[in-house]
Parts: structure tokens; sequence; C-alpha cells
């Protein structure tokens, strides 16, 4: 009768609970995992926007303000820059893919002159432009792409871009065409040499105005959902941040952000 009875008492203490919290668990473990995977079909039914930020290369703090946005994103340096490579490389850590930020020629180039880079050109001898390129896409280790810094004039001709893309194939990068002219040819010289491509299809802060930005940033939803996926381009302005900072957390409920990787599936 004692063994019975302690038999019944190691039951009720021991193998219940035993069951019960394995059912327990298996339920939680259960609800987690569906939980998991209607995140994930909500997350592939939204419309995909790789976003690029360009013109970093001076200043850390820019990189700070777009790491605490907390989506992923896609930096593009200005080669040569007093913090081009650290940025480059804290970026590829933090997640981000790297661009270089090609600096071309625009028009009225004599206006935009810098101390800080010097332009590629179709005003250069091939000499000068193969010795600036080749410095500029060897600048940067971690870079997946490029895109054009300025450009207006350079990616109007169609020779130039030809030249560019051939060298921009060989090391293995893929190129965005930023669309700083309606008559860029860039884009199409690029997909016939075979290069993987996309182009700009916004800028965010065309205009440096706070509720300009702001209003892009509302109506970039409905573009994305159009389109399913798409590229857009904005810069590290006090203006944009700010703006991207009130609006991304409403923005991340409708869209997926992704880089430029995930965008070609590099």
């Amino acid at each position: 009768m004692a063994r019975i009875i302690r038999g019944l008492i190691f039951f009720v203490l021991i193998v219940i609970p035993i069951v019960f919290y394995s059912t327990l668990n298996k339920d939680k473990n259960r609800s987690k995992t569906m939980s998991l995977l209607n995140s994930q079909q909500s997350d592939d039914l939204k419309p995909s926007v790789a976003l690029i930020i360009d013109d970093l290369g001076e200043s850390l703090s820019d990189l700070r303000e777009l790491y605490s946005l907390d989506v992923p994103l896609t930096v593009s340096i200005i080669p040569n820059l007093k913090f081009s490579k650290n940025i480059a490389n804290i970026a590829s850590r933090c997640g981000f893919s790297v661009f270089i930020h090609l600096p071309l020629e625009p028009k009225q180039g004599e206006k935009y002159q810098s101390k800080r880079y010097r332009f590629l050109s179709p005003d250069l001898s091939q000499r000068e432009n193969e010795a600036l390129l080749r410095d500029y896409l060897n600048s940067l280790r971690v870079a997946v792409g490029v895109n054009n810094h300025m450009g207006s004039k350079a990616t109007e001709d169609y020779q130039f871009m030809a030249f560019l893309m051939k060298k921009i194939k060989n090391k293995g990068l893929v190129y965005v065409d930023s669309r700083t002219s309606l008559d860029s040819v860039a884009y199409d010289v690029c997909q016939r040499s075979g290069l993987t491509c996309g182009y700009n299809q916004g800028f965010l802060d065309g205009l440096d105005d706070l509720e300009h930005i702001e209003k892009q940033i509302e109506e970039l939803a409905g573009k994305a959902q159009d389109k399913g996926k798409m590229i857009i381009i904005a810069h590290p302005r006090p203006n944009t941040l700010k703006a991207l900072k009130r609006k991304i957390s409403r923005l991340k409920e409708k869209v997926n952000f992704i880089t430029i990787k995930e965008y070609f599936s590099l």
C-alpha cells in the first residue's frame, strides 16, 4: 500500500508537471512559430525599397545618424575624403551595403569644382581618366557597387559611359544610375555592357525642405506598391535626417527596406 501511495505522489508531483510543462512549451513554440510565419508572410507582401544615402565621407556623425534609423541601407561614399575608408569599413560591419560615389562631371562643371576630388570627364584624356578611375575604384575595398556623384554632363556621353562601364564590370561591381540628367544614357549603356545595373527612381530630397521631404516619404509607399521594388536616393542633410526619423516607423509598416546587395541578390 505504501508503495502505491508513493507511486501516486511521484506521479502527481513529478510526472504531471513535466507533461503539463512540455505541452505548454509546445503550444508556446507553435504560437511563436506561427507568429514568425505570419510576420514573414506579411513582409513578403510588402514592396521593397533600396534607399541609397549619397555624399558620405566627411563626417562620422552622418553614419551614426543613419544607423539610428534601424533600417537596412546603402551608403554611397565619395572616395578619398577624410573619413571615407573609416565610414566604408564601419558601415559594412553594420550590415549596410557600401557604394563608391563616383564623381562625374556635371554641366557647368567649373561651378562645382572642388579641392576634395576631381571629376571624371569626357574632356580629360583617356590616360587621365584611367588613372583617376583606377584610384577611385580601388579606394574602398568593401564596396559592392558604384553610383554617380553629379554627372549630368558625363552621363549623357555614350562613349565615355561605355568606357566607365567596362572598367566597373572588370572590378566585379554593380552600377546604379543616379539619374542626375533626364538625358542620361548610363543605364542603357550599363545594360548593353552586361553589367548588373539599376537606376534611381526618385530623390527624397531633391528640394532641401523639411515639408517637401516628409511629403516625398509619405508618397513613397504608394510608389513602391506600384513598382514592387525600387531604388531611391537621399542625402545626409539635417532636414532629410529629421524627416526620416519622424516618418520611418510608419513607413516600415508599409515597405521593406533592403540593401542594394539584397536588391540585386548579390
